[in-house]
């Protein structure tokens, strides 16, 4: 059953990802200075602040740039962030098995392939259950 009522974008929810990408500019300066690598700081800096850009100017005329910046007006829109997310993980998680088999294959233990693939299914697990019961 279809709703007819779109739920309006706030003033902090369009702009939400573009502070987060700025922020992490931000980490990306503190730690590679910290680290003594100026230029990996500006350089972390300079793409995550070309990415946010792109996305302020484009989010406008470009469907998928307000995609990325988090604007899932619509219903269909909705759709697209969830069918992307759902294959986003399937690569993830063939990545991460593929890493824990080849750390196996070498001789080693598999870590830290091990955590990352235990936390994912552990997350898949317990948000199955919960959204199966929520409806």
């Amino acid at each position: 059953m279809s709703t007819d009522h779109k739920p309006q974008t706030t003033r902090g929810q369009r702009w939400a990802v573009p502070a987060v990408g700025l922020a992490m500019g931000v980490v990306f300066i503190a730690v590679f200075l910290a680290r003594n690598d100026p230029g990996m700081a500006a350089g972390g800096f300079v793409t995550m602040g070309a990415y946010v850009l792109i996305l302020v100017m484009a989010s406008r005329r470009s469907e998928s740039a307000a995609l990325l910046r988090g604007q899932t007006t619509d219903e269909r829109r909705r759709a697209i962030n969830q069918r992307a997310s759902a294959f986003t993980m399937h690569v993830l998680v063939l990545v991460l098995l593929a890493g824990f088999v080849t750390e196996l294959i070498r001789g080693r233990s598999g870590h830290p392939w091990d955590v990352l693939c235990g936390a994912g299914g552990v997350t898949y697990i317990l948000a199955t259950i919960y959204f199966s019961r929520r409806g």
